[in-house]
């Protein structure tokens, strides 16, 4: 299956030495997503002029805004991070997703450290600055960073989503009738319904009343509601459910062993005995045995390069 590359912004100090310490990241999954994916570098830091190594920073709260501060050279560098993340952020374009440093006073997703004025007593947990203007300006693309994606669920969404958004924003980028819009809408019926089974129907209904919208204005709405659906996060209990429509479209060509078989799975899976890759794999022999074209085009059952899926794991 050919995959279009997601755009997606990427730390730099994954690839070069920009970090505080002078050190690369090294990092196993981001090595190799890197040649599946159109990178697009970022050190919010050194682009504000902050040298490599440097002091340690703090982002803490004032007046109900996130500031940053050098307590070494008492310099504040609020005004540049924000101004410079405002800057960078609004000229990206069709962009896909975002993977950020852990920890980090810039780039940190939901674990940088948040202290009070005085710098000594921490207040929580937060995103970075760069991460929260990232937020606000991108609000149904997917960001994460490189620790939360040893986590299986999190990995799996985050890979789902970046080449699901790469593959619409081809389509809506070359789309020329409506045939092609339906066909992508069918290829991604079970994606959509692992995510949102409201905002699937939303998307049916809309197509079938495009003649009323013209096709430029179709093809609009339906990215905006694709990339809202897709803002959730998907669960064992809706993935169960999708299994469920997919047995069913293939219950009547098997075995009462093999259905059996099927429902056993289904239910180590819904119990956290069984891998759901274990079960897509299955169901793809029945798919290759009977011919089942309307399945065999399914993004759900190959949603991002089987050379990713090694990467898949339980952590």
């Amino acid at each position: 299956m050919k995959f279009i590359k997601p755009k997606i912004v990427l730390s730099k100090c994954f690839v070069e030495p920009v970090r505080y310490n002078g050190e690369i990241v090294k990092n196993h999954f981001v090595e190799k997503l890197l040649k599946f994916i159109e990178p697009i570098f970022v050190c919010p830091e050194t682009s504000i002029g902050m040298s490599v190594p440097r002091p340690r920073v703090f982002i803490f709260l004032k007046e109900n805004l996130i500031r940053m501060y050098d307590p070494k050279s008492k310099i504040d560098y609020t005004d540049k991070i924000y101004n410079f993340s405002k800057e960078f952020l609004l000229n990206l374009h069709d962009i896909d997703g975002f993977i950020l440093k852990s920890k980090s006073p810039s780039c940190g997703v939901k674990d940088a450290n948040l202290y009070k004025e005085d710098l000594k007593n921490f207040l929580s947990r937060s995103d970075g600055i760069f991460t929260r203007e990232a937020r606000n300006i991108f609000h149904n693309i997917p960001i994460e960073s490189e620790t939360r994606l040893r986590n299986y669920w999190f990995r799996r969404d985050f890979l789902t989503k970046i080449f699901s958004l790469a593959d619409l924003r081809n389509l809506v980028n070359s789309c020329q009738n409506i045939n092609q819009l339906i066909k992508f809408h069918e290829y991604y019926k079970y994606i959509l319904m692992s995510y949102s089974s409201t905002n699937l129907k939303k998307l049916g209904k809309l197509i079938a009343n495009w003649k009323s919208y013209g096709l430029a204005t179709t093809l609009k709405l339906y990215g905006q509601i694709f990339r809202q659906a897709l803002s959730k996060y998907t669960s064992k209990n809706k993935h169960y459910n999708v299994l469920q429509h997919i047995y069913g479209h293939i219950k009547d060509k098997i075995s009462e062993a093999e259905k059996k078989h099927i429902l056993k799975m289904l239910t180590k899976f819904k119990n956290d005995k069984l891998q759901l890759e274990a079960i897509i794999e299955y169901i793809k022999s029945f798919i290759f045995r009977f011919n089942e074209t309307y399945l065999s085009t399914q993004k759900y059952l190959e949603p991002f390069p089987e050379e990713l899926e090694s990467d898949i794991k339980y952590e």
